[in-house]
């Protein structure tokens, strides 16, 4: 179970995310290089912190991974797919956007009313589902996160 109580911010979310996007099993001292921390002791503060809070484990490679049952509430709205953090609005965009060209190839597009209300809505879901995307993307790192 995780605690509720707890925050993650600044250092001790950024070792967070280094080890959540990392693709294998990563040390203590990976950390400390990879984040460029000024000592091993701060990197192993910070990792020992997340073991506290449940967010990490010791794996049987040795290293530190991501508990597989622990989501950090900020993270639910995005997708980890090859070590990268991609918003779920992404794939609600590609969807829309796949519509779209389907419609455009498959139907008789002409330029009748229904198909210009069908390309101005496609087009404006497709730059809200993006532009939203984007601005999550943006404020991942800036935000305090809430466990």
């Amino acid at each position: 179970m995780v605690k509720e109580s707890k925050h993650l911010s600044g250092t001790t979310w950024d070792v967070y995310m280094f080890i959540l996007t990392s693709k294998r099993a990563i040390g203590v001292r990976e950390v400390w290089r990879g984040l460029k921390l000024s000592s091993p002791s701060l990197a192993q503060y910070h990792v020992n912190k997340l073991v506290e809070m449940e967010l990490i484990r010791h794996s049987q490679e040795g290293g530190y991974v991501v508990q597989e049952k622990a989501r950090v509430e900020a993270l639910r709205s995005f997708v980890l797919l090859r070590g990268k953090l991609i918003p779920r609005l992404v794939f609600y965009g590609a969807l829309v956007t796949g519509m779209l060209v389907a419609y455009l190839m498959l139907g008789s597009f002409k330029l009748r009313f229904r198909d210009l209300i069908v390309l101005l809505v496609s087009l404006f879901s497709i730059s809200a589902f993006f532009l939203e995307a984007w601005i999550q993307l943006r404020s991942l790192k800036s935000t305090v996160q809430k466990v």
